[in-house]
């Protein structure tokens, strides 16, 4: 598996592109203890800026997750298995 995006809607302050890489990652190892929540499917609750931006990676071939905090996407991560 080989992550090709992320595209987050938090501050890199708050959290980075490469802290959510990781967290995806762990995520898929099984190895992943946190505050965050990894699906692989969009939820019902996303919005159109979301639901576009998968979209898009999912026309460029790339399988879609999303990482949660508190109920709300905060990054997309696109990639291939």
């Amino acid at each position: 598996m080989t992550v090709l995006d992320v595209l987050s809607w938090l501050p890199a302050k708050e959290i980075s592109i490469e802290e959510l890489e990781q967290i995806f990652i762990k995520h898929l190892n099984g190895t992943y203890e946190g505050e965050y929540k990894v699906l692989l499917k969009i939820p019902d609750n996303a919005d159109k800026n979301i639901l576009s931006s998968s979209a898009e990676l999912r026309g460029e071939g790339r399988a879609v997750a999303c990482i949660l905090k508190d109920g709300n996407v905060i990054a997309v991560v696109g990639y291939k298995e």
